[in-house]
């Protein structure tokens, strides 16, 4: 049985970290399309500016986020290729998200794409190493 050690829980804390981060995001869009947002005109416009492809590439990243850390935390190999999918499937969404102006006023953008790349980065690291050091088998 592989021994969980740092690198482990650090690996299982950024990828907690990155399943809230999508959760977070889902929740907005979820509360835009039932017009939960203060503001339903801008509720309304920032439904109509996502496309049917970028809302299946963002919330197939979310749900493979969550198996990612489920493959993580049973010590299984397989969640270094799932969240190699995840990440794909995440930057294909901000591809297009690049393009939306009202998201890109809505919030810091850059800001938040740089953290969610550096996390991203750290998890994909820490997966790598322990996988390769055959600590997920």
């Amino acid at each position: 049985m592989p021994r969980r050690d740092a690198p482990f829980y650090i690996l299982i804390g950024l990828l907690s970290v990155q399943v809230a981060y999508g959760l977070f995001w889902a929740v907005n869009d979820i509360t835009a399309r039932m017009g939960l947002w203060p503001d339903p005109l801008l509720a309304a416009a920032f439904v109509q500016s996502l496309t049917v492809l970028q809302e299946v590439f963002f919330f197939s990243h979310v749900v493979m986020n969550g198996v990612a850390l489920a493959l993580a935390l049973m010590e299984r190999r397989l969640a270094l290729p799932v969240f190699i999918l995840s990440f794909l499937l995440d930057r294909a969404d901000w591809i297009i998200m690049g393009g939306n102006n009202l998201f890109s006023n809505m919030v810091d953008a850059d800001a938040w794409a740089l953290f969610s790349f550096t996390l991203q980065g750290g998890i994909m690291a820490l997966l790598v190493y322990l996988t390769f050091e055959g600590r997920l088998r």
